[in-house]
């Protein structure tokens, strides 16, 4: 039994943070004299730092929003539900993207680690053709991706969810390489 994670590929960096005012400097200092680095919700750090290479796409100025159905909101207009997908063996996957974000976001993007890429696809588009997955540990639907964006290789099932969520992106997203 795992009784202590081991944080593994990443870094320590130093950002400003925001701070609730329920956690008081004692408690900061405290954990500052333990040595240790804080780790933070890669899903919610994603949201913030795709946020220039969205503007540049969207052609005009965001902000971070955490509205009920999307993160995003550009030009006043444009509303965008932003998913950091969890990289598996062979899959990368996106939770809580089901009947919850439909109609309320006008774009979805994918923040894809391992293709070095931000995928962009009219939110309309992705519930026509994507085939969502139901959790039932987390009570939610996901989407699947493979992880390497490629239809063709060792591993590949020709028409499984994967490989046509994988062949939906391709086809009907815009590309951000970061």
């Amino acid at each position: 039994m795992n009784t202590h994670r081991q944080q593994k590929n990443g870094r320590v960096v130093m950002m400003p943070v925001y701070v609730s005012d329920h956690i008081t400097d004692e408690m900061l200092d405290l954990f500052l004299q333990s040595g240790e680095a804080m780790t933070i919700n890669a899903g919610k750090l994603s949201e913030q730092v795709v946020l220039p290479y969205l503007e540049n796409h969207f052609k005009c100025k965001g902000q971070v929003v955490d509205a009920d159905g999307y993160d995003h909101l550009f030009g006043g207009a444009i509303r965008n539900e932003h998913k950091k997908l969890a990289i598996r063996k062979t899959s990368a996957a996106a939770k809580n993207i089901g009947a919850n974000k439909q109609g309320k976001c006008d774009t979805i993007s994918f923040h894809h680690a391992t293709a070095s890429a931000i995928y962009v696809i009219d939110s309309n588009t992705f519930f026509e053709h994507a085939i969502l997955n139901y959790d039932k540990t987390g009570n939610c639907w996901d989407v699947n991706f493979y992880n390497d964006m490629q239809l063709i290789g060792k591993g590949k099932r020709i028409g499984c969810n994967a490989w046509k969520n994988t062949e939906m992106l391709i086809k009907h997203a815009d590309k951000i390489s970061i």
